[in-house]
This record gives C-alpha cells, sequence and structure tokens, in this order.
C-alpha cells in the first residue's frame, strides 16, 4: 500500500525459520556495472583528505572521473514461465552510468516500462548516487531501501543537489514511486521465489544496513545476490541454513563478498575460501569489492568462481588490471544464470 507521500506501509512477514517463500524456474543475472571506482589510491586519498572512513560519505570530496558504481539487472523467470525484472543499485557516476544502462540494453527497458523494481542493496555512493540515470528514465519505478538509509539520501531521491562538495551527487528527478523502507527483522517477499532480508551492519563512511537478496531455484537450491555483501559470507550462507526450509541447500550466489576489495591479500582470507568449499557452492559468481587476487586464490584452490569474457573492454573506460587476472571473474557486460 501506498501512503500519500510515496512511502510504503508494507511491512515485510516477521522473521521465522524453516520459511518456504517459493520458487523460481531460473534467474539470470547481467553485470551493468561492477566497477565502483577506477582507481583506489585515488578513492582512499579523497576519503584521507575528508578526516578518514569515520566521516559521512556526503562531506568528502570525491575526485569526479575516479567515479564509476554498482549496478545489476535480475532477470526472474517464475515457474509459471513469466518474467521479472528487477534492477539491483544504481551505480555512482551518473555519466558512466548512462553509458553503463546503455552498454546492457537496459536504458530501452527502463524507458518502456520493463524493468518496474528497484532494489537498493544500501545508500553507499558507489551503489547510490547514480540515481538519476535510473529515475530519468523511469521516476515512478518501485525501490525497496534500506530504512536505515541517511536522511541525505532520502532527500537525493527526491530530488537534490549536493554539488556543492566537488564530486557530490546531483539528481534533478525526484522519485516517484513506492518505496518500501525495509525493516531489521522482517523479509520482505516481491514475488513468490524471491525475498529481499535487510541486515543490520555498520559500514564506513556512516551507511547502515544492507538489503540481501535471496531467490531459491527451482531444482538446484538458494542464490544470495548481494551488493556488497558487508554482512559477510558465512553469515549469509548461515542465514539460510537457519530460516529458509531446505537452508543447506545453496546452489550459487552472485555479487560483492567484501574480501580483499582494494586488492590486498591477508593471510586470514584463506578462512573464506575454506567456508565457500565447505559449502559446496556451484557458482560463485563474485565480482565488485572482491579482489581479484581472492578470485584467483579461490579458483586455483578449486572453488567453482565464473570467470568473465572480455565484454567490459567495450566500455568507454576499463579498470587497469593485469592480464592474467582481467577475466578472473564476472565482469561489466557479462552475463551468468542460475
Amino acid at each position: 500500500m501506498q501512503a500519500k507521500n510515496g512511502r510504503s506501509r508494507e511491512m515485510g512477514l516477521a522473521v521465522r525459520s524453516d520459511m518456504d517463500f517459493g520458487e523460481v524456474r531460473r534467474l539470470s543475472v547481467t553485470c551493468v556495472s561492477e566497477t565502483g571506482w577506477f582507481d583506489s589510491s585515488v578513492l582512499w586519498e579523497d576519503i584521507r583528505r575528508a578526516g578518514g572512513p569515520d566521516v559521512n560519505q556526503y562531506d568528502i570530496a570525491y575526485t569526479p572521473d575516479n567515479a564509476a558504481g554498482y549496478c545489476a539487472l535480475l532477470e526472474v523467470e517464475a515457474l509459471d514461465g513469466k518474467t521479472t525484472r528487477y534492477l539491483l543499485d544504481a551505480g555512482w557516476s551518473t555519466a558512466w552510468m548512462d553509458h553503463a544502462l546503455r552498454k546492457s540494453g537496459v536504458d530501452d527497458m527502463l524507458d518502456q516500462g520493463a524493468v518496474r523494481t528497484m532494489i537498493l542493496s544500501h545508500d553507499h555512493n558507489d551503489h547510490f548516487f547514480g540515481i538519476e540515470s535510473v529515475l530519468k528514465r523511469c521516476a515512478e519505478i518501485a525501490l525497496y531501501h534500506p530504512r536505515t538509509i541517511m536522511d541525505r539520501s532520502l532527500k537525493l531521491l527526491d530530488g537534490a543537489d549536493f554539488s556543492r562538495t566537488p564530486g557530490g551527487p546531483v539528481n534533478s528527478v525526484a522519485h516517484r514511486g513506492i518505496r518500501i523502507p525495509t525493516e531489521f527483522g522482517r523479509v520482505y517477499i516481491p514475488q513468490p521465489g524471491l525475498c529481499v532480508v535487510p541486515f543490520d551492519v555498520t559500514m564506513p563512511l556512516g551507511v547502515r544496513g544492507e538489503n540481501i537478496v535471496f531467490v531459491k531455484v527451482h531444482g538446484k537450491g538458494y542464490v544470495v545476490v548481494t551488493g556488497c555483501g558487508h554482512p559477510g559470507i558465512g553469515p549469509l550462507l548461515d542465514y539460510c541454513r537457519t530460516h529458509f526450509a531446505d537452508g543447506n541447500a545453496v546452489y550459487g550466489c552472485y555479487g560483492g563478498l567484501h574480501i580483499a576489495p582494494f586488492e590486498h591479500w591477508e593471510p586470514q582470507m584463506e578462512a573464506s575460501i575454506l567456508a565457500l568449499r565447505t559449502a559446496g557452492l556451484r557458482k560463485i559468481a563474485c565480482n565488485h569489492c572482491t579482489g581479484r587476487v581472492w578470485a584467483a586464490r579461490a579458483l586455483a584452490a578449486g572453488l567453482p568462481v565464473v570467470r568473465g569474457t572480455d565484454a567490459f573492454r567495450s566500455y568507454s573506460r576499463v579498470v587497469s588490471v593485469g592480464k592474467d587476472v582481467a577475466n578472473v571473474y564476472i565482469g561489466n557486460g557479462d552475463t551468468v544464470a542460475f
């Protein structure tokens, strides 16, 4: 139900053990953009100058041409054959997101109303500041977002200009669609076989709360879809086991795992490789804040990390990475099916 101010009164279902939220026939995920930014050292310097990771993300003077953004298209085929599309996140730079949406064909889908729902994982800059690129094509899109997003993020949704801070976001198109603010301890089911679960996790730059998408694919099992996966892949797999019927049947994952996001390998990261091997996942389609250094080691350890193609090279700009690891995981323009 939509309230007068555009926000939804829908409160979701209370969490319970052995929840059965249905199944789908197939899930396909297209990587619109997994490139959060182009140069980590530039981003770190921007944050350092502003006061460090504890500063609010809206108070940082970002280097504009370093911004890109995370965004994915989820295409869900129901058991009756009907396909529903969801957009996960909106990226960072409006210019980059205009380019990425066009490259993936998602711009036309938004224009034609073929994507009617967006799920915001969290309101970190590289997942949310590019919201204008989505809204100028479909201002009426329904939006799931953590209830805990910043007041300034709500203002950005309503149409605001934060460019007084260099590199600050601008949105000239107010969101006019229904909003579903997700609350911790509840489960939201946009359609049978797909649910959105908000996790209470505190992140750098003043952000709190991340929506995680769970999809149950008939005959295969659960797929965990993340923006950044800040809660940790271990706790997310544990959530499946303890809250969903047949929760041990986890088939795969897509998105950021937030392991070695700045490409610094640390010995304790071996534990995450062991945890995923023990979990028995069949497809690990990681990217974004998953370091390529981690993905390469996971592949060497025999984990089923899905390799990318050369599709990302057709984008107007690419991250400079070694030739041997460029396609180590799903990249811009790639699609993976579960």
